[in-house]
């Protein structure tokens, strides 16, 4: 059935208010999941409220977190989270970054001790939206072959453009995690080549993908692109590396503390001419038939906006379990 977004929100903000988060933290988690829903990135949308929950519920994350801010170089900043949900963080970060670049020209951000995530997207839009180019880094629990040893370990890019900033969001295996956990929960299939079972046989078994591992994509540059990630996420910005991260169906209050590195440029800084090149490719990528990078995210985003939000059955019946019951044109 379809949600209309504003009763969506209000539900999912009411949600996690009740579980102990501050109303303006409750309320940047909601705008976070939901904005992974709205633009098709499901994995890392609604499904993951569950998650949340069992983690807050259980004290792997902290739904009053004093997060502090470190300054020890003009142009780079520690947030030290302090279990707090990875979105709280993350938007916190935003805020903080982005008038430092536009400061210093650029200027780069790592927050640790925070729980997951979710998008990146939400993180580089936002910045590109002021203006900035922005670059993200996250390190993620062991997924991909060969092992796992190393996680899906995703990298974004947000970048100002007109009429939207173009984003790349993409993890370094063929698919998200995410996208497998959501088909578990439905028994559904996943396509072939995106996973192998335990004993490193391909399947199309959802469950027994998660129990096994990912494909990289390219395999080897895949695998070479989750280390560089490893690096800057992991041992630069976080205090964790992939392998000793805990699976998110671990036990709730075991919740993985990754790292995410943010990067901020100004375009000024660099001289003039930015806009113009980011349009020339604009044109030329258009002229052969080639997709911007964000533009089918904001359309999906405008769409659900304006129709509501669908949401199947299964996962109507396990926010219901949760407490958040929804109806057609609104909440119960």
């Amino acid at each position: 059935m379809k949600v209309p977004y504003p009763d969506l929100r209000r539900a999912v903000f009411s949600h996690f208010h009740h579980l102990g988060l501050a109303p303006n933290h409750a309320d940047e988690l909601a705008e976070v999941i939901l904005e992974a829903e709205l633009e098709g990135n499901h994995g890392h949308g609604l499904t993951r409220i569950a998650q949340y929950t069992a983690q807050l519920q259980a004290g792997g994350l902290n739904p009053r977190p004093q997060m502090r801010l470190e300054r020890p170089k003009p142009a780079v900043a520690v947030l030290h989270a302090d279990g707090a949900p990875g979105p709280v963080a993350g938007l916190l970060a935003v805020r903080a970054l982005a008038p430092m670049a536009r400061e210093q020209g650029s200027a780069t951000l790592a927050v640790r001790g925070a729980g997951h995530s979710g998008v990146l997207s939400a993180y580089v839009g936002r910045l590109a939206r002021q203006g900035l180019v922005a670059l993200a880094f996250a390190n993620t629990p062991p997924a991909i072959a060969p092992g796992p040893l190393l996680g899906t370990n995703p990298m974004a890019l947000g970048a100002p453009s007109d009429p939207q900033p173009i984003v790349i969001d993409t993890s370094i295996s063929v698919v998200a995690r995410g996208k497998i956990i959501a088909a578990s929960k439905k028994g559904e299939p996943i396509p072939e080549g995106w996973a192998l079972d335990k004993e490193g046989r391909p399947t199309t078994d959802a469950k027994a993908a998660l129990e096994g591992s990912l494909i990289p994509i390219g395999e080897g540059k895949g695998y070479a692109l989750a280390v560089l990630v490893e690096i800057l996420a992991g041992a630069l910005a976080g205090d964790i590396l992939s392998p000793d991260l805990p699976l998110p169906w671990m036990p709730p209050e075991q919740a993985a503390k990754p790292g995410l590195l943010l990067m901020a440029l100004e375009p000024g800084a660099f001289g003039t001419g930015y806009a113009g090149r980011v349009a020339q490719l604009i044109q030329a990528l258009e002229a052969v038939g080639g997709r911007i990078p964000g533009a089918r995210r904001a359309a999906l985003r405008e769409k659900a906006m304006q129709e509501g939000v669908e949401v199947g059955e299964t996962l109507l019946a396990e926010l219901g379990k949760l407490g958040l019951r929804l109806q057609e044109g609104g909440t119960a």
